[in-house]
């Protein structure tokens, strides 16, 4: 076995497939474009869960929501599952993360706002007091307690005051949306790559490293830093209309999420109007800009030591963001292709340019990386290794993508089963759901459910994902022995 390649995961929060410039020449990431070209863009990549902590948990372990136990947010990842760090600090790794990990809780037990403890947050497991396989982690969530803020004081303890109080907002500041003043050399992005370059810097590049760059952007607020907001000015940027019509073909009790008061706030369409929607949308794209620019900025680092060319680059999201789609703001209990289809990027040093449209899910990367380095892929992993697709020795690997939404204490567990054509949502008892023909309907309009024409197709997707279903049942503990 020769020498191990060093492994960077790059993920951002929120960030739809449509938002890189591969895809959408309205967007600015020219440092995401380079990466595309060096490497493999799945065009058919979906989320675990559309909200953080089920999604990011299984990047992590390569296992479904339902066996990992992160179920949802204000819930914690088990400490007692095996994650990708443990694989690989078993094959000699130094594991780091840095920013948004969102594996346990971010507030307080009670269903309170209030902020968690970081010594809570943060702390390393029992067994062996790791954050989960970290040898090292620099952790900053969206609330940006702890360790951000501390460097913050320490580079500017006005600009720190300031932001404490009110995240430097600008005088026009309206729901949710801004153009931050702060410099963006204070930024909280900014303070991530250079906690990632830091960290490359000072590794000693014999011993394989593994770096996750975890990025907080761009999740709402959309508060980019006003420089990166002014270059989008003067750019035409498409509106989503919410056709007329179109809630009523949405599951009713998905439509009553605001008399549950279910956060983020409800099923009815947004009540914002065109201007306010477009502002939305260029500053979630400036704050991606930003993002590409600290990318970059890691990226040369890597480059100054040499390491590019034994370098294995991910580059994902824990979801999307509906951005007004379907009259839809956020996250939560939907499917659209917005929210659950994210982008993914894979390079290896041997990769060309290239998109696929294989389907590929987040369980999949885990063992995607382990199979790349010429790792054996631990037993309890679900997902399956896209290496043959990176590669060009196959075309795909899977023919359906599970994505799966579970507010069991809320009423609401659904899952979605996307294949090639078609995607099926069921939300359990319930005796209606959701069937978009994505041939025909690409945008998501028409629901098909009821549909006489779709009866056919609606009993092979049931049937295969009867069968997804019984597959995602937790493979462990292994059996190991005869009886």
């Amino acid at each position: 076995m020769g020498k191990r390649k060093h492994i960077w995961l790059i993920t951002a929060d929120q960030m739809r497939a449509d938002a890189m410039g591969v895809e959408n020449k309205k967007v600015q990431t020219p440092v995401l474009d380079k990466l595309a070209a060096e490497g493999t863009v799945f065009t058919n990549a979906y989320c675990a869960s559309p909200v953080c902590t089920p999604s990011r948990a299984s990047i992590m372990t390569g296992r479904y929501p339902n066996v990992h136990g992160a179920w949802n947010i204000g819930v914690s990842l088990r400490e007692d599952e095996v994650t990708l760090c443990d694989s690989l600090k078993e094959l000699g790794y130094r594991t780091v993360g840095v920013g948004k990990m969102h594996f346990r809780p971010q507030c307080k037990t009670g269903f309170t706002a209030e902020a968690e403890e970081v010594s809570v947050r943060d702390r390393g497991r029992e067994r062996d007091g790791t954050y989960f396989g970290f040898d090292e982690h620099h952790i900053s969530e969206d609330n940006m307690v702890g360790e951000y803020i501390d460097w913050l004081r320490r580079q500017d303890s006005a600009v720190a005051e300031r932001f404490v109080r009110d995240q430097y907002r600008s005088g026009d500041a309206v729901r949710d949306v801004w153009e931050s003043d702060i410099p963006p050399h204070l930024h909280q992005s900014y303070w991530m790559a250079e906690k990632s370059i830091e960290q490359i810097d000072k590794h000693d590049v014999e011993q394989p490293l593994f770096l996750w760059t975890s990025f907080v952007d761009p999740h709402h607020p959309f508060n980019p830093p006003r420089a990166y907001a002014e270059q989008y000015t003067d750019v035409d940027i498409p509106i989503p209309e919410a056709q007329q019509g179109e809630f009523k073909l949405r599951p009713e009790h998905l439509q009553r999420q605001g008399e549950r008061g279910y956060w983020p706030g409800g099923g009815e369409a947004h009540q914002l109007d065109r201007a306010h929607l477009q502002r939305v949308i260029r500053n979630y794209y400036a704050m991606i800009t930003f993002m590409d620019e600290q990318i970059g900025r890691i990226y040369e680092a890597w480059k100054a030591r040499g390491l590019d060319d034994e370098l294995v680059i991910v580059f994902t999201s824990d979801h999307g963001d509906l951005l007004g789609d379907h009259g839809l703001m956020y996250k939560g209990p939907w499917f659209y292709e917005g929210l659950t289809r994210i982008p993914m990027i894979i390079r290896v040093p041997e990769g060309t340019d290239k998109k696929v449209s294989a389907l590929m899910e987040h369980v999949d990367i885990a063992p995607t990386l382990l199979d790349i380095i010429g790792a054996a892929i631990p037993y309890g992993i679900q997902g399956v290794s896209q290496r043959p697709v990176v590669e060009g020795l196959e075309a795909a690997v899977r023919t359906s993508a599970i994505t799966t939404y579970d507010a069991h204490d809320r009423g609401i567990q659904a899952q979605c089963l996307r294949t090639n054509r078609y995607k099926l949502v069921l939300f359990a008892g319930e005796t209606y759901g959701e069937l978009y023909d994505l041939e025909v309907d690409t945008e998501e309009r028409q629901n098909v459910f009821s549909d006489p024409a779709y009866q056919a197709a609606k009993l092979q997707l049931l049937e295969l994902l009867a069968q997804r279903l019984i597959q995602e049942q937790d493979p462990l503990p292994e059996r190991k022995a005869l009886w």
